[in-house]
């Protein structure tokens, strides 16, 4: 007979330990962006991203369309290296849930800009941990259809007041 082991860091892992390296991971990708950006500013003061009057404004935007993409992506090897399992569920889900996060942010961006940059850089510290919390075994998939439906009510609600 064929016995398939399982994976002993599921079963011996603690749901706090994998909450908090999720939560970890959702600081430091935005905080890399925002060391790229001002590394960038800093070795490439002349560029044509940096401006006399509004400074290097064009590495944050570039970070912003380009950057937060190449974040999420990443999201998934660090999940892995932190050994938040199962890893790719959690990338997936909180990608779900930073594009609602960072949707809201865009609506809020006019009307308060300090609120919506600080919802954009901590925007992971509620998506990751949320998404390991909502994959993990015990959960009730309601939970997480009603997660998962919430979050695209909220996307498409600040969607249409950024229109």
């Amino acid at each position: 007979m064929i016995k398939v082991q399982t994976d002993a860091s599921l079963s011996n892992e603690k749901p706090g330990r994998r909450i908090a390296f999720a939560g970890v991971i959702g600081i430091i990708l935005p905080i890399a962006l925002l060391a790229w950006v001002a590394l960038m500013a800093r070795l490439f003061p002349d560029s044509p991203q940096c401006g006399e009057y509004i400074g290097c404004f064009g590495y944050l935007a570039q970070a912003w369309e380009v950057g937060r993409w190449v974040a999420v992506v990443l999201a998934w090897p660090l999940l892995h290296l932190l050994r938040v399992r199962p890893s790719w569920p959690v990338a997936i889900l909180a990608a779900l849930f930073l594009t609602a996060i960072w949707q809201v942010a865009e609506a809020l961006l006019l009307v308060s800009p300090a609120e919506a940059f600080a919802l954009i850089i901590f925007g992971g510290v509620i998506a990751y941990p949320a998404a390991a919390w909502l994959v993990m075994p015990r959960i009730p998939r309601k939970l997480l259809i009603l997660a998962v439906t919430s979050s695209l009510a909220l996307y498409a609600c600040a969607f249409l007041l950024t229109d």
